[in-house]
């Protein structure tokens, strides 16, 4: 009988972590200063990708995704475009 324990893989559906996946407080306050206290911003660590949503009342209500910590500001900055900037949060 073995009493090595196999080595265990992620998932095939989840990407192994990288640099730019890292989740930390700096990393968070860069990307609200960013894009503005109008957004709530998170990390997924199950998704391994970058959210945000509007705060009411913005006129658009649903979820942004960024790969990246970089391209989370640039979904947002898409939205805005279409619907205009925040206002009143900045």
């Amino acid at each position: 009988m073995s009493t090595t324990v196999p080595h265990t893989r992620s998932p095939a559906h989840a990407p192994e972590p990288t640099a730019a996946d890292a989740c930390g407080p700096d990393v968070l306050a860069d990307l609200q200063r960013q894009i503005g206290r109008q957004w709530l911003i998170w990390y997924g660590h199950h998704t391994r990708h970058w959210w945000a949503m509007p705060r009411p009342p913005y006129p658009w209500f649903g979820l942004v995704e960024g790969r990246t910590p970089a391209d989370l500001p640039a979904r947002v900055r898409e939205v805005q475009a279409y619907y205009g900037p925040s206002r009143g949060m900045r």
